[in-house]
């Protein structure tokens, strides 16, 4: 490790027993001497005491006084629970937020803080998970282009934060993958995954914006090599008028069963309604075809389609409903010899767009896939517009048609300033039981299409109190393990 020579900015700061603690209330900085390796690998301990930010800066600049600090800035808020990811340059007035976290973290108690850096690629790390057991998740996974090189700072705030064990050396991850038993995301072209693992083969669903007549399946068995798009399902062969959106398909008492959205046909007013319809095949890779060429419900308007089989064998499926926005809700369903039919008396509304978080450009939550967890039923959804704040959202609740209660921290995946519009998520257990998530992402802030599909992992934490939580290891966007 790297001895560290510090400057002080501000106040001033002691350190007794290898912790550093601010002398005075005032905005308070240490800056390395000596710029950090081009790669590196920089850790500590921070022990939040008050209100107020506090952090770490990397590749910064910060001799030329507090106004002039530069760079990038790791900080944290326990009064707001946020981990915000910034890039700052006080000379020009500029403050960039790269990625911000809402998370449970309190005061008074030591968290691991990490940086590492390789060429533009960056992990940082707060774990502030109790019960977190190895491998541990970043905050934040991306790339990052300015400030090739630059010192290592503590932001002490106004007396707000103390730090120890502080050390500095050389990065000891691993970037460098072979990219054989690796993946960087995103990983493939489409849009709204699905994702099934089957007779040991991964089968990933998705809707071709460039192409809305048909849908489309990638296949791999090691998570790593997808063949090239195998077609499964041709409009002609169910229910719609074009478009057709968001496949999600699952396999029950012998056959692979398809829920979709599509549109009528233009009615004399010149409107089309969205409704969910299905297909079915003895293929996952089809063809898909409807034996009813009807959907679901033709008084009202829904997308989506989610199924969910319980232990018990009972099935339901999770839908959206439209009223002054985006409303999740579902119902239980029959299904038999390729024909489902709704349990109408059980349709129940799960969930309304009533967080800030999913009101932001238009009211939205969608996109629900409900499983099963210690005795819980858990959801992961989407929530505000692409245009907005979307992202994925996490309930539970005690039986599968609720009521469900919100994550007190949401939304659990968030888009960063590199990856953008993140949601729509479905999950896969691997061959090892482990949980991965897919998504996509948006090519741009301002178009829908197109659209990329991303994976990473997930896995349920164990918390001081309350339901376990579940936690992504994402967006990411640096070279990754395998998954398989």
């Amino acid at each position: 490790m790297q001895e560290i020579k510090w400057l002080s900015q501000g106040g001033s700061v002691s350190v007794r027993d290898g912790v550093y603690t601010p002398d005075t209330q005032e905005d308070t900085y240490l800056f390395s001497e000596e710029k950090a390796p081009r790669d590196f690998s920089f850790s500590c301990e921070v022990k939040i005491n008050k209100p107020g930010d506090c952090g770490v800066l990397f590749r910064a600049q910060g001799k030329n006084g507090i106004e002039w600090i530069a760079g990038y800035y790791f900080s944290f808020n326990a009064d707001t629970h946020t981990v915000t990811l910034q890039n700052v340059n006080g000379g020009d007035h500029y403050k960039n937020e790269l990625g911000r976290i809402t998370c449970p973290f309190e005061y008074g108690k030591w968290y691991t803080v990490k940086v590492c850096m390789q060429d533009c690629n960056a992990r940082l790390w707060f774990n502030n998970f109790e019960y977190e057991v190895p491998p541990y998740y970043t905050k934040f996974d991306l790339q990052l282009k300015h400030f090739p090189r630059g010192v290592i700072g503590l932001h002490f705030g106004e007396g707000t934060a103390q730090f120890r064990r502080v050390e500095l050396g050389e990065n000891t991850e691993i970037f460098d993958l072979d990219p054989d038993k690796s993946y960087q995301n995103p990983i493939i072209y489409g849009a709204d995954p699905d994702i099934m693992y089957h007779d040991g083969t991964y089968y990933l669903y998705y809707t071709d914006t460039q192409d809305m007549s048909l849908f489309q399946c990638y296949t791999s068995t090691d998570l790593v090599h997808w063949s090239e798009p195998h077609i499964v399902f041709h409009g002609c062969d169910g229910w719609g008028n074009n478009e057709y959106m968001s496949p999600n398909v699952i396999y029950y008492k012998g056959l692979f069963y398809m829920f979709y959205a599509s549109h009528t046909a233009w009615d004399e007013n010149h409107k089309r309604r969205v409704q969910v319809a299905y297909a079915s095949s003895e293929s996952p890779l089809g063809p898909f075809k409807s034996k009813t060429c009807r959907p679901l419900h033709t008084d009202i308007q829904e997308i989506g389609g989610h199924p969910f089989v319980d232990e018990d064998g009972r099935v339901y499926l999770s839908v959206v409903r439209f009223n002054h926005g985006n409303e999740i809700w579902a119902y239980e369903i029959k299904m038999e010899d390729g024909v489902v039919t709704p349990v109408e008396e059980t349709l129940t509304q799960l969930m309304v767009p009533d967080c800030d978080w999913e009101r932001d450009y238009a009211n939205i939550v969608e996109g629900a896939v409900i499983f099963k967890h210690n005795d819980l039923y858990y959801t992961v959804y989407a929530g505000s517009h692409y245009k907005g704040s979307y992202a994925e959202g996490l309930a539970w609740a005690k039986n599968p048609l609720g009521p469900y209660v919100k994550y007190e921290y949401n939304p659990i995946l968030r888009k960063t300033a590199f990856t953008r519009g993140t949601g729509d998520s479905v999950y896969v257990r691997n061959a090892k039981g482990e949980y991965i998530m897919f998504y996509h992402q948006h090519f741009s802030v301002t178009e829908i299409s197109p659209r990329q599909i991303c994976m990473d992992r997930m896995k349920f934490v164990k918390m001081p109190e309350g339901p376990d939580v579940l936690i992504v290891n994402g967006p990411t966007a640096t070279p990754q393990p395998g998954l398989a």
